[in-house]
């Protein structure tokens, strides 16, 4: 009986090891298994626009670094979502990260414009308070994380082109067609804002219903306008707006660690986006050059008038439209 009972409890013993084992080799597998968390993301341009590429370099640092457990997937641009409605389109839930441009989502949180006027680096703002308040205010607003600024271009972002020479900052007698962020530029230099879309631009510009247009320091070749535009002023203004942000409650759902490699790359890819832009701008530069572009050049004081008409116009109308929070952002901005 008792070698009986000796070989019963040896062959429990064996079926609870044989038992745990497989669990544990099921579990493995089914860790193995297990898909990576994937993210959706979205641009309001074409991955061949250069202001995506930003995104698209997230994206490709994310998946190298944190492939086995979230990767990001680029499913479209206003080929998916209109732009003015990707950042609803975030806050709903529909897309989890989008690139973000302050000017397409004023209406809901209207203190991300201040990002164009700055002319710190992005790490200087993480420095001094600026970024944190964006986050917050993105936050609260709209349960929306604002997680880097990647815009690059600091401080030389945008610029006007025009068809008529000009020898001084004086648009007096000229039409420029505007979107909001040249609005208050173009009339406290005396022009007339003509708002139009981009599409429309061309054609404006061939027919001489507009002088002149503002755009971004870089892009222009890709839709040809080179070949209708005669003169660039080349002194640039403004910061590039755009950022990188994720749905708050998919942040949410994310570990810490994950949460912490997010950020970082974040940081990572701000610097790494002045430096492509730089080169971005560059590269611009030489095609309206071959294409007969003429760069116009102000004297040093000219320049100095024109820079600070820029700055000073455009903080001036954001502390009319926001006089609690707009003293405050242009200090940490400045």
């Amino acid at each position: 009986m008792e070698m009986l009972a000796m070989f019963t409890d040896s062959l429990r013993r064996l079926a609870f090891g044989l038992a745990a084992g497989a669990a544990l080799a099921a579990t493995a597998a089914t860790a193995a298994d297990a898909e990576p968390r994937v993210l959706r993301a979205i641009s309001p341009w074409a991955p061949a626009y250069y202001w995506t590429e930003p995104l698209l370099e997230f994206e490709r640092r994310v998946n190298a670094q944190l492939g086995d457990k979230v990767k990001v997937e680029f499913i479209g641009h206003a080929d998916i979502v209109p732009t003015f409605e990707q950042f609803e389109a975030l806050h709903n839930g529909v897309v989890d990260v989008i690139l973000g441009a302050s000017s397409y989502y004023t209406g809901q949180v209207p203190e991300a414009t201040a990002v164009l006027y700055t002319q710190l680096q992005p790490s200087e703002l993480r420095e001094n308070g600026f970024f944190e308040l964006m986050q917050k205010v993105h936050r609260e607003k709209a349960n929306v994380v604002y997680l880097a600024n990647v815009g690059g271009g600091v401080g030389k972002a945008f610029r006007m082109y025009l068809n008529k020479k000009i020898d001084k900052p004086d648009f007096t007698g000229l039409k420029i067609r505007v979107s909001p962020v040249y609005v208050e530029l173009v009339k406290a230099l005396g022009g007339t804002p003509v708002v139009m879309n981009p599409g429309e631009i061309y054609t404006a510009l061939e027919r001489g219903v507009v002088d002149g247009f503002g755009w971004s320091y870089g892009g222009i070749s890709d839709f040809g306008w080179q070949e209708v535009t005669k003169y660039a002023i080349d002194h640039g203004f403004y910061s590039a707006n755009t950022a990188i942000l994720f749905n708050g409650d998919v942040w949410d759902s994310l570990d810490a660690e994950t949460q912490a490699a997010l950020a970082e790359i974040g940081r990572e890819v701000e610097l790494w986006a002045q430096d492509y832009m730089d080169a971005q701008n560059e590269a611009d530069n030489e095609l309206l050059k071959a294409a007969g572009v003429e760069f116009i050049t102000f004297s040093d004081a000219d320049r100095e008038v024109y820079i600070r008409t820029a700055y000073d116009s455009a903080w001036t109308a954001f502390i009319a439209e926001h006089p609690e929070a707009g003293p405050q952002l242009r200090a940490l901005a400045e």
